[in-house]
Order: structure tokens, then sequence, then C-alpha cells
């Protein structure tokens, strides 16, 4: 079964992690996938994995903080394919600190990438995506964070990821309604075992792995158009309220 073959689509933040395990599912699924971060050895390590099993994919490296970036990759996307039918906003950083300790600087960096480049690609896809049809998928990777501040050292993603969620709902909410098929929604793991949260690689077995969001991603992009899975969590064991 490849339910998204002759999809194109685009994942942020895919040299690594999530980023990277979404990107091969997609792949997996059928999609010709272009994977972007700032790490080009990164990014051709996935995209050598995507065809060694068969799949399509291709690396466009940048900073996705970059307006001037965005509009190039959106363009190139445009140019190649002539359409652009998945979005999977992935790229994101997670600073921690108490409030005494924590640089406002590092706020203004986290939001910039979590939440203003998150808009950025949101707001050139749709725009690529009513030029074909106006159907589309977009998936912001949030975070159980989205919903409820479970610890006090993170005051900067917390603030992020409730900052995604709200824009992610009030775009959806703008083009539910209108006549377009753009679903956006959101998938909000719990902590996840990659480098970004586990930098040791210590074995983590309560901890999710990436291919599990990667699967909550693959589910929500492959609902029909008119159906729109707008808010998926995912909880590790010791998180689970159930």
């Amino acid at each position: 079964m490849r339910p998204l073959e002759g999809k194109i689509a685009l994942v942020t933040g895919a040299g690594r992690g999530i980023g990277a395990a979404v990107a091969s599912a997609l792949a997996e699924a059928g999609a010709t996938v272009v994977v972007t971060s700032r790490t080009p050895m990164e990014l051709a390590t996935v995209v050598d994995a995507i065809r060694s099993g068969g799949g399509c994919a291709l690396a466009i490296e940048g900073d996705i903080t970059d307006e001037a970036f965005q509009d190039r990759l959106f363009a190139e996307i445009d140019r190649i394919f002539s359409r652009l039918d998945i979005l999977v906003n992935n790229a994101g950083i997670a600073p921690f600190g108490p409030v005494e300790e924590l640089p406002a600087s590092d706020l203004r960096r986290c939001l910039e990438l979590n939440v203003v480049a998150a808009y950025g690609c949101m707001q050139r896809a749709i725009r690529l995506m009513r030029d074909n049809g106006a159907v589309g998928k977009i998936i912001n990777i949030g975070s159980v964070r989205s919903h409820w501040t479970e610890a006090g050292d993170a005051g900067a993603y917390n603030a992020s990821k409730e900052g995604l969620r709200a824009m992610t709902q009030s775009v959806a909410r703008q083009l539910h309604g209108t006549g377009v098929r753009i679903a956006v929604g959101m998938v909000n793991p719990g902590v996840v075992d990659t480098s970004l949260t586990n930098p040791s690689g210590t074995p983590k077995p309560d901890w999710l792995k990436p291919e599990t969001v990667a699967r909550a991603v693959l589910h929500a992009v492959t609902a029909p158009p008119d159906v729109n899975v707008f808010d998926t969590t995912l909880f590790n064991v010791s998180q689970s309220p159930w």
C-alpha cells in the first residue's frame, strides 16, 4: 500500500530525529519528499536512506528562519514539481532553564524557529496548495506542552508550543468552510528519544521513539481530503493519564 503515491511532501528539520523518521515514513508511503535543514551531511544521509529503500527524496539545505530561504525553498518546489501536497513543520529547538537564568535571547530564538518560521512555511504552502486545487495537509509538530505545562523548567519552549497550537487552530478555522480542502493540524508527542533530548544516547525505554511520531503524522496526512485530524497527542508510559 502506497497511499501517498504521486504526492509531494516537505519536511523541515529533517536531518535527524523526528524529521528524518517522518521523511522516511512519507517516502515509504509513496510520497516524493523534500527535506530541509541547516545540516547538509545529515540531509544527505536521510536522502540516501530513502533512495536505497526505493523512495524519492530531494534535499534543499538552508536556515528555515531566513525568509529569503523560505522564498527560495518554496520557489524550487514550485519550479520542480509545480505542486505541494503535504507540509510537516518539524524544525524546532528546546531551550530549558528557570526564568531567572534563561536569557530572553533564548526565548526570542525559540519563538523565531518554533512559531515564526512555521508561520512562514504555512503561509507559502497554503499559497501553493491553493494554486493546485486547494487540497493539502499541513501538520505542525507540537508537544504535550502545547496543552499544559508539566514542568517548570521550560518557559521558553512551552510558550512556543502553546503559541504554535493557537496559530494552528486559528489557521485551521480560517480555512474551514471556505471551500478549500487544506487540513491544518498538530501532532503533540511527549518526550521523544532523539539527540536533542538525549544527547548521551542513554537507553530511555519509557520515551517515545521518532518512528512513533512519524506514524501519527502518516495517520493524519493519509486521512481523506475532507477529514482533518487536527490534534493528536502521544503520551509516554509515565505521562499517560489513562
